[in-house]
């Protein structure tokens, strides 16, 4: 009996002591997650302050005074370009020494750069403003309001091109095929306040509460890019071809400086005086779309006014010689530029309607930007995506508050 008690005694102690050793364990590992979960939240909210510095001096410095003379430097300066030169210098101690050498601070001043030997973050940035903005027909705007008839127009546009009817000739999850205008009208119901379908005297039937998990319709505006998702007609492939073309944030008017070659094709195709001009076949308008992406990369970034994107669209072989005559490099080079130029393939150019101005615009300045902070700490990673708009005014700015002027963050996500 006595052994058989010892025996007992021996096997309940050992498993208690099992029990004891593998919750030590498990509780050791939680406490290093949530050590390494919290530096990387840290981590990934100083690259957002980062994020802020050149903000703020773009905002306060670049185009507030800089750019008042445009004319005389003709040229575009973005401090968010140098993000990947400024990240460097905080990751390491030896980039921040060797930056701050070039400014006369000595090897050494430098305190507190650097970060962990399994620790690493990263910042991108980048702008919204050359993409078409879906809540310009939302809200409470009447449906045939020149705001809400513009996106309509603007939205058809960018669907219109028929390397993009594969898209609109495939049945969705619930077995529905939905045409451009279908997709398009869905866009805007789902913004609008009206329950009265656009484009028609019918009234909304989308059947979003007719699916596996059944919701209603907003009928305000977008609070995110995500929630286009949930329009009928819209899913991964849709977001995938025209994801870039689109936002819910900032002006209701494009920037022809940012938009990328399908947003430009799209109001080309939207604003041409002759809807039948022959520059609008397709070939020729898709080159011509790259011809005024060269044009405005070599006239130093931008088009600082709209009617120069106009004329620029109306003789492009004329503007790109004109552009290549400015870009220095080039210019040092002229007899290589010339012939190069020489047997560039001709485009056609289309003359545009000067209401292209009530919906695009032509700048320096930069406005809206998504911010994707990512930050890693052994085996835990952090992401903060957020937006942040210039001409925000934060409820905290002003007298009594932390904050002073515009600009701040009007969507924050944390994953």
């Amino acid at each position: 009996m006595a052994l058989i008690m010892v025996v007992v005694m021996l096997a309940v102690i050992g498993a208690s002591a099992a029990d004891f050793s593998y919750n030590a364990r498990v509780d050791f590992a939680s406490a290093i997650n949530a050590r390494e979960s919290l530096r990387a939240h840290y981590l990934a909210r100083s690259a957002i302050n980062l994020a802020k510095l050149p903000l703020r001096l773009q905002q306060q410095m670049i185009d507030r005074d800089f750019y008042r003379n445009r004319g005389r430097f003709g040229m575009d300066i973005q401090l968010t370009d140098y993000i990947p030169l400024l990240l460097q210098a905080f990751k390491s101690r030896e980039d921040a020494e060797g930056l701050m050498s070039m400014f006369g601070v000595a090897a050494g001043g430098i305190k507190g750069l650097g970060v962990g030997k399994h620790e690493d973050f990263d910042l991108e940035l980048e702008p919204l403003d050359g993409r078409i903005n879906v809540n310009c027909a939302g809200g409470g705007a009447n449906a045939g309001a020149p705001a809400v008839s513009r996106t309509a127009a603007s939205l058809a546009a960018m669907m219109m091109p028929l390397r993009y009817n594969w898209l609109f000739e495939r049945a969705d999850k619930d077995g529905q095929y939905n045409d451009r205008a279908t997709v398009m009208r869905g866009l805007i119901d789902w913004a609008d306040q009206d329950r009265q379908m656009y484009g028609s005297s019918a009234p909304e039937d989308y059947q979003y509460n007719r699916g596996k998990d059944p919701y209603e319709v907003k009928d305000n505006y977008y609070d995110t890019i995500e929630e286009l998702r949930l329009v009928r007609g819209v899913d991964e492939l849709f977001m995938n071809a025209f994801g870039k073309q689109l936002t819910v944030y900032g002006r209701c008017k494009v920037s022809v400086s940012l938009a990328d070659i399908p947003t430009l094709m799209a109001l080309i195709m939207q604003y041409a005086e002759a809807p039948h001009d022959p520059g609008l076949e397709i070939r020729n308008l898709t080159l011509l779309a790259h011809y005024l992406v060269q044009i405005r990369e070599l006239m130093g970034g931008k088009f600082l006014r709209i009617g120069d994107f106009r004329e620029a669209c109306a003789d492009p072989m004329a503007w790109l010689q004109k552009a290549t005559a400015q870009d220095s490099l080039l210019q040092a080079i002229s007899g290589e530029s010339n012939e190069m130029q020489s047997s560039l393939p001709r485009v056609t150019g289309v003359k545009l309607s000067p209401k292209l101005g009530d919906v695009a615009f032509g700048s320096y300045a930069q406005r809206i930007f998504r911010v994707i902070a990512k930050a890693k700490v052994g085996k835990v990673e952090k992401r903060i995506i957020a937006i942040w708009d210039q001409n925000h005014i934060s409820s905290q700015a002003g007298p009594g508050g932390r904050h002073t002027g515009s600009g701040g963050f009007v969507y924050w996500r944390e994953e």
